[in-house]
C-alpha cells in the first residue's frame, strides 16, 4: 500500500511539473520565434501574454492553413529587375520609388497566394526579423512628411523581404510547423 502512495504522489509531482513548465516552454518557443513581434504583440494586448500568445499562434494555424507558392524563375528574375530599377528611381523621386517599391511587394505577395488582409501578421509567422522594418516602412509611406531618409529606410526594408521571399528556398514559407 506504501508503494501505491508513492506513485501517486509521483503521478501527481509529476502531473504539477508539467503544467508549470508547458507554458513556460510555450512562452519561450513563441518568444523565441516571434522575437519583438512577440513584444508587440504583448502591447498591443495591454501586457496580457496569455491573449498576445493566443494571437501569436492563431497566426501560426492561419499560416499553417494558407496555400502559397514560389513564384516561378522568370517571375523571381522579372520581379528582381524591377526592384534594381525602383532602387535606381529614388536618385529621382524618393517617394515614388518607396510607393512603387511597397506595390511590388504587395504584387508579390498577392502572386505567391499570401491573403490581402492581415499581412503583416502573417508574414510574421515566417519572416519576424523582418517586421519592425517593414512595419516602419509602411508608416513612413503613409506620412506625407516622410523625408529622404525615412523613405530611404523605407525601400531597404521592403527591398529586404522582396528579396528574402523570392530566395526562399521554402517558397517563402517554412516547413508545414
Amino acid at each position: 500500500m506504501e508503494a501505491l502512495h508513492i506513485v501517486i504522489v509521483a503521478v501527481i509531482a509529476a502531473a504539477a511539473l508539467f503544467a508549470v513548465l508547458t507554458p513556460r516552454l510555450r512562452s519561450r518557443r513563441l518568444r523565441e520565434r516571434f522575437g519583438p513581434e512577440y513584444d508587440r504583440a504583448v502591447l498591443a494586448h495591454n501586457g496580457d501574454t496569455r491573449a498576445a500568445e493566443h494571437d501569436l499562434t492563431d497566426r501560426m494555424a492561419l499560416r499553417r492553413r494558407m496555400k502559397t507558392a514560389p513564384v516561378e524563375a522568370a517571375d523571381r528574375d522579372r520581379y528582381l529587375a524591377e526592384l534594381r530599377g525602383l532602387q535606381a528611381l529614388f536618385v529621382e523621386d524618393p517617394r515614388q520609388s518607396a510607393v512603387r517599391t511597397a506595390r511590388l511587394l504587395d504584387s508579390l505577395l498577392t502572386d505567391m497566394g499570401y491573403p490581402g488582409e492581415d499581412r503583416p501578421e502573417v508574414l510574421s509567422v515566417d519572416h519576424a526579423a523582418r517586421m519592425p522594418a517593414y512595419r516602419d516602412a509602411r508608416r513612413a509611406l503613409d506620412d506625407r512628411d516622410a523625408d529622404s531618409e525615412e523613405l530611404r529606410r523605407s525601400v531597404i526594408a521592403v527591398r529586404d523581404l522582396i528579396v528574402e521571399l523570392l530566395h526562399d528556398d521554402r517558397g517563402g514559407v517554412l516547413a508545414r510547423h
